[in-house]
This record gives structure tokens, sequence and C-alpha cells, in this order.
């Protein structure tokens, strides 16, 4: 398989969906540990009543959901009892639950319709568990958009669950749609398709209406929101080579951040505070990791190890993730922006893992590896394969909510 290149930004489509058909991939070995190992808090189900499918498709739900989480263990017996039913009732279910773990205790009660609206509220109760117990920010209700290449001109934007459940296909062009990223809002999704025959960025609201976001002459990718959701970090080439823009998204106004004439900018990211972009350039002859202050436009050099460095993704609490080129193979990795790359530790070993993206609770990431997508944990436990579906599936990015 030919790999998708650090410059997401190709001027023709088969820098972006070049290469065959999907690929088996194998299960990855445990990541190293960045962190210090988590804790995890056994919890058991034993006590919910679910006799219908429903109630069990709840269950099944939420103890996928805790278990992903990273801070729990479902066993027969445990710190963490979660009591109640989970009747059906027509096409739906009524449930009521009361979760004790101890010295505390909560009671959680809905009433849904429809198997969707029954994962959903399992999901609910996943993340009102890991907030109130671990204390941490829980991520069973987000979402995950990526991309399946079907050849050389073809590729289409999927999302699914963040348990790698209720996959949908959401674009059907026939074209390459590439760098799918989510807006702040959770809803909104950016990406570059070739649907005119030229590379151009368009915003899909909420999962259905299209619209163009920038069609200059040239090439228009790279698009990734602010995280007041305010404006656009774009790559653009209607002046000359690919450069990094931004746009503000009420007004339309275009302010470029470098100027680079004997290289290329791509993959732009957001800091969590929206003063600057972490962005790739190859100024210095291979590709590598720069910050731009976008106030002063001034850009800084952050990454020097490695022959490539690229797709970068930051968060607050988890720092730079990027995938590095290291020995022959690509690796996932994450530093410490204050500390710079000194700070940098592996997650993943050697291999083709690609397009790293955060998740909102800063521990887990998504990312490609051999046509599979998996979710990396940063402090320790095993990758998961994300998708039980055939595809060749890649470019993953990870909402906020």
């Amino acid at each position: 398989m030919q790999r998708i290149r650090w410059v997401l930004c190709l001027v023709a489509v088969a820098g972006a969906v070049a290469g065959g058909g999907a690929q088996s991939a194998a299960q990855p070995p445990l990541i190293s540990v960045v962190k210090k190992g988590a804790d995890k808090n056994t919890v058991s189900l034993a006590g919910v009543r679910a006799p219908g499918p429903y109630g069990q498709i709840f269950v099944k739900t939420l103890a996928r959901d805790l278990e992903l989480s990273g801070w729990f263990k479902v066993a027969p017996s445990g710190a963490v009892v979660v009591k109640g039913s989970v009747a059906d009732a027509g096409s739906g279910i009524q449930s009521g639950c009361r979760v004790e773990w101890p010295g505390k205790a909560f009671n959680w009660a809905r009433a849904s319709l429809g198997q969707a609206e029954v994962r959903r509220q399992a999901h609910q109760l996943a993340d009102e568990m890991v907030k109130l117990i671990a204390g941490e920010t829980g991520i069973a209700q987000t979402r995950i958009v990526f991309v399946n290449r079907r050849g050389r001109n073809n590729a289409d934007l999927y999302v699914c669950d963040a348990d790698g459940q209720n996959v949908m296909q959401i674009t059907h062009d026939n074209v390459a749609a590439v760098g799918p990223r989510w807006a702040p809002n959770g809803r909104d999704i950016y990406y570059t398709s070739f649907l005119k025959g030229y590379p151009a960025v368009y915003r899909m609201v909420a999962g259905t209406e299209r619209k163009a976001l920038a069609a200059f002459k040239g090439l228009n990718t790279g698009a990734a929101i602010s995280p007041d959701g305010s404006r656009a970090a774009l790559i653009l080439s209607y002046q000359g080579n690919p450069e990094l823009y931004v746009l503000t998204l009420s007004g339309g106004n275009l302010t470029r951040l470098t100027q680079t004439p004997h290289g290329s900018e791509a993959s732009p990211c957001w800091s969590p505070d929206g003063r600057s972009i972490v962005y790739v350039s190859d100024i210095d002859r291979t590709p590598q990791l720069y910050l731009a202050d976008v106030a002063t436009r001034r850009s800084r050099r952050l990454t020097y190890k490695g022959s490539e460095n690229v797709n970068p993704d930051w968060h607050a609490k988890g720092g730079i993730v990027y995938a590095t080129k290291r020995g022959g193979g690509y690796q996932i990795a994450a530093f410490n922006p204050q500390e710079g790359e000194r700070s940098a530790a592996m997650v993943t070993p050697p291999g083709s893992y690609e397009h790293p993206s955060w998740a909102a609770d800063g521990r887990h990431v998504v990312c490609s590896n051999g046509g599979a997508l998996y979710i990396l944990d940063t402090l320790g436990d095993p990758a998961v394969r994300l998708l039980n579906v055939a595809g060749n599936w890649m470019s993953p990015d990870w909402s906020e909510r």
C-alpha cells in the first residue's frame, strides 16, 4: 500500500488517495506507557435486570463504554455497583439505575425509543460515571469521522460512535474526500473534496447540508477550526506555494501567516487557547512541526528528531501528538509544548501509524495503521481496533463532544 504522504494538500488526486484496495491489518502490540499507569475501578453490572433485547443492548454498550474509558474494569463484583432495571417497553426501554460506590451514590433514570436512543443513553450513563467516580471527562458520547478509500480517485467520509458502532457513510460523491476535521461544536465537519474537479474545502452542517468554505484558484485544504469556532486555519496556494492562512468565518477576512517560497505547509492545528497554530512545513528540506503565533505571524520550528514529523493534534491536557518517522517506520509520539521535543514520548512502536487525533479526555488517541483504525491509551492499556467493518480506513478525527 502506498502511504498518504505528509502533504495532505497535494495538487493531484493521487497524492490524497493513491494506492490499491483495502488491506488487512494485524492487531498492533501494546503501546508504550507515556504516563504513570491509571488505577481502575472495578464495576459490577450484575445487579441490572435487562431481560429483553433492548435491555441487553443497553448493558452491553454500557460495559464496553466503561472499559474503553480506561477508568473501569467490569467484573462480577466490584467497588462500584450498578443496580436497577432496563425493561423493554414496546419499541424502546424504561430504565432506572442506581450507581453506588464507597460512601457515594447517584440515581439515573431515562426512557427511550429505538435502538439508537438505547445506545445513546448508555453512552450518557457511562460518561456520567466517568465524571462522578473517576473525576475525568467521558468520551462515550463523542464521535469519530474518517475516510474509506476505495480506489485511486474515490474516497468517502464516514462517522461512528466512539466505541466503533453506528458506522454511517456521509458522503456519496465518487470522488476524493479527504482530511475531515470536526468543528468544536461536535456537529459540523470540514473536509477537502474534489467534487468540482479541484481540491476545495467544504463544511458539512450536521452531517447533511454542504457549503463551500474555500474554493480559491489552486489548492484549498487543511481546514482546522479555532477553539472558539470563529476562524479556520487553511492551506491555500492561490498566491503560489501552499501557505498557511487564517480565515474569519463571519466576515471572510483572510490573513496569510507564512511566506515560504521554497517550501510547502500542511496539516494546521490550533492551540487550545486559539493563539497559535502548529503545522507542518518542509522549508528545511524535511517535513517538520512548526509553531505560528497568529498575532505576530512569526513561526518557529518545534521538532528536529526524526526524518519526518507530521499530522499534529493539540490537546490542553495531552499536549501535541503527531506521527514521527524514525528507523524506517512511522509511530505516534506526544510531547508537552512547554517543554519542547525533549519531552517527547513514543505512544506506539514503529510501524505504519498515522493521523493521530486526541479524544476529549486528553488520554486516548485514535489513529490509522495499515488500513485500520485503532484507539491508543497513553496510560498504557492495549490498543483497541475500532471497527469490525471491512474497509480501507484512514485519516480519523475525534470530536470534542
